[in-house]
């Protein structure tokens, strides 16, 4: 098949990963990845550099007429089967293109409050069953609506021997320091400053907090700040943008992910393959990949004294962490290995073509 994917993001986050990932995968497996959307940003930059073609769209706002047209022409130039849209902008543009070029197309849908321009999808692909019923709750037909977990490759098996210590090693920690990791962008729904606050109630405790993520722009400069104010700047690291976010992995402890909103984030299966405990809050699809008791704890959103607790006895307790991790490795293989995200969204692709309403 040939697929055109449609995401309109100069950052980096989970939904340009996931793209970047899906259409290598599809690569990988002899369809053909093309992309449309702005070259400039860094999901544009990355797929240029992996040798993708694709379309440089700019794809402004809702009502971009140009783009549409241009998208539609550069479909039916290049023979493509179908048109795949990530986000609401993604689908609202595949959506459009599509019946313009008389093609089929799937939307993805990434966030669980966020249900808007996914009408003219044929089919739409939900990331967990969190954002399938929210969907459902917005009114699209459930006979529409497949839920695909996202997948990833496993991390820890690409990890070269020894990535533990020589990371820790180069991040100036102790050997038996309990390290703690955030990996997520700054922002106000990843829940910085909870952890930050439930950290604080924690200083009798030994405990570094890795954070990866840009420090310089959003929250970066505020979330510093709050560090400085409770007064444990000293145990946390700013590491700003990381690529080796799964050797961090290898070099923590315990996985904090404090969101006050998220469908499905990838961290956390990045985390569960490098068999790491998670402590989380209990929203959108999070409990669908951490079993709380077993693979680590969830909380409820923006609660730092509920958080603290739930971080106490994994900072005191190794052989709970080690029980906990092994189980999230478990789970991890159980149900998000990239060949089953890859299998079964060809196969929504395959319906999407065959007409099937």
């Amino acid at each position: 098949m040939k697929i055109i994917t449609v995401l309109r993001s100069l950052k980096s986050g989970g939904a340009e990963r996931h793209a970047l990932q899906l259409m290598k995968g599809l690569r990988a497996r002899g369809h053909e990845a093309l992309y449309a959307g702005p070259m400039q940003g860094w999901l544009g930059q990355q797929l240029r550099a992996e040798g993708f073609g694709g379309i440089d769209l700019p794809l402004s706002g809702l009502y971009d007429l140009p783009s549409v047209v241009r998208l539609a022409l550069y479909a039916r130039r290049v023979g493509a089967d179908l048109i795949h849209g990530h986000l609401t902008r993604g689908a609202w543009y595949a959506g459009l293109a599509a019946r313009l070029a008389g093609l089929p197309n799937v939307a993805t849908a990434h966030s669980d409050n966020a249900g808007k321009h996914f009408g003219r999808a044929d089919r739409i692909i939900a990331v967990s069953q969190a954002v399938a019923d929210f969907l459902g709750r917005e009114g699209y037909e459930p006979a529409r609506i497949r839920m695909v977990h996202h997948g990833i490759a496993d991390l820890a098996a690409r990890l070269p021997a020894g990535a533990r210590e020589a990371t820790r090693r180069s991040l100036g920690l102790a050997v038996d320091e309990p390290a703690l990791l955030m990996a997520a962008r700054i922002v106000p729904a990843k829940g910085h400053d909870t952890a930050l606050r439930a950290l604080a109630r924690l200083t009798d405790q030994p405990w570094t907090l890795l954070m990866a993520g840009d420090h310089h722009g959003d929250l970066g400069p505020q979330t510093q700040a709050l560090a400085q104010e409770l007064g444990i700047a000293g145990r946390v690291r700013f590491l700003g943008l990381r690529e080796d976010v799964p050797a961090l992995m290898a070099a923590s402890d315990v996985l904090l992910a404090p969101s006050r909103r998220e469908a499905l984030s990838l961290t956390l299966l990045e985390a569960s393959a490098c068999g790491l405990p998670i402590v989380a809050t209990r929203v959108g699809g999070i409990g669908e990949v951490v079993e709380e008791g077993a693979s680590g704890f969830l909380v409820a959103p923006d609660d730092p004294p509920a958080l603290a607790a739930a971080i106490a006895p994994l900072l005191a307790d190794a052989a709970l962490r080690a029980r906990c991790g092994v189980r999230a490795r478990q789970r991890f293989e159980a149900g998000f290995l990239e060949d089953a995200m890859f299998d079964k969204t060809v196969a929504v692709y395959h319906e999407a073509c065959g007409g099937q309403r």
